[in-house]
């Protein structure tokens, strides 16, 4: 009897901190809108936006799911937007495309900057994966965003991708 009392206690406190923990990670994959100063972007329900990432990276986001039939390893998808000092728009696309097969490439002006889409195909461990790229100069750097999608993906998650892409500017 002397332990009834605590030990509900201490399972009412488990049942209401994993409730609490179950909702936070809920709400980590909603929509929101990534604004920096540098950029902006809109991230779809699905994708978590990584707070603590690699410290090259702008913006690193991953999407909740992943892969099948032999890439269950892989996230279905996956965006990270780096920025170059060192380089032009031009030398940024050229390493693009020395780097996989391009599929695909247009270039786009908002507001009064250029943007320039590129398509890719890549393959590691015998996977395909699509790169969609968007490219844009500002204040003399480049900023990359990268998006990297399983082949196999449905299109509902290719509409999302292709959402968040065409929500990123430049400041």
């Amino acid at each position: 009897m002397e332990l009834l009392i605590p030990g509900l206690i201490l399972v009412g406190l488990m049942v209401y901190a994993s409730t609490r923990i179950k909702r936070t990670a809920a709400e980590a994959f909603e929509p929101e809108t990534v604004e920096t100063d540098d950029f902006t972007i809109e991230k779809p329900e699905g994708f978590l936006n990584v707070v603590r990432h690699d410290p090259t990276l702008a913006f690193d986001a991953y999407s909740k799911t992943f892969g099948v039939n032999g890439a269950e390893e892989f996230r279905e998808a996956r965006a990270e937007i780096r920025v170059f000092t060192q380089r032009g728009v031009r030398g940024v696309i050229a390493a693009i495309k020395i780097s996989a097969n391009v599929i695909s490439e247009i270039s786009e002006i908002i507001g009064e900057r250029k943007y320039h889409v590129l398509e890719t195909e890549t393959t590691e461990k015998s996977i395909g994966f699509r790169n969609l790229y968007k490219v844009a100069e500002s204040g003399g750097r480049v900023f990359e965003l990268k998006f990297t999608v399983l082949e196999q993906s449905g299109e509902e998650l290719m509409q999302k991708v292709e959402k968040m892409v065409g929500s990123f500017t430049v400041k």
